[in-house]
């Protein structure tokens, strides 16, 4: 059980995981890099932006209902 467990965690966590590397990357470099710094800070740190937006999109195309439609007992 233990390697699909693994296997699991690593399909949760890994998206999550590499955008936060990435964002810390690029707002470090922005701090520490300079004008090239600056340049790396928006490829690293756009990704995450861009995920937001698309989540964001997708849910307001969905229709949502407050509730399920009742179950009809005999």
């Amino acid at each position: 059980m233990a390697p699909l467990t693994a296997r699991l965690w690593i399909r949760v966590f890994a998206a999550p995981a590499l955008l936060a590397a990435a964002t810390s990357t690029g707002l470090l470099a922005a701090l520490l890099w300079g004008t090239a710094g600056q340049y790396v800070a928006w490829v690293t740190v756009g990704p995450p932006v861009a995920v937001v937006a698309w989540v964001w999109v997708r849910r307001r195309g969905e229709k949502t209902r407050p509730f399920p439609p009742a179950i009809q007992g005999k």
